[in-house]
């Protein structure tokens, strides 16, 4: 259970930064003269960086974790699970 929730933990934070960015593209909005703030993910990464610095990459990260973790956590403990069952299969067809 720890290794999973720790996984979790990893999953989100190595994918939030990249649910940032397509969120920031997928919310933009055109100004008065109908240009849009951003021209491309790198763009989005660039200007993130210089105006809000690093750490915005992962504003709402507990709320994503909470959001990602059980996915993460129950994946690898139903793989566990899983491995275990098939591990007992070949176990009895080997006995046979």
């Amino acid at each position: 259970f720890p290794a999973s929730a720790i996984g979790g933990f990893l999953a989100s934070a190595m994918a939030l930064p990249f649910d940032f960015v397509k969120t920031r593209i997928q919310k933009q909005k055109p100004d008065a003269n109908g240009i849009l703030p951003y021209k491309s993910s790198l763009d989005v990464v660039v200007k993130t960086l210089k105006t809000e610095g690093p750490l915005a990459f992962y504003k709402g990260f507990f709320t994503f974790y909470f959001r990602i973790a059980p996915h993460a956590m129950m994946t690898l403990l139903l793989d566990g699970w899983l491995r275990g069952v098939a591990r007992r299969l070949e176990e009895q067809a080997a006995e046979k």
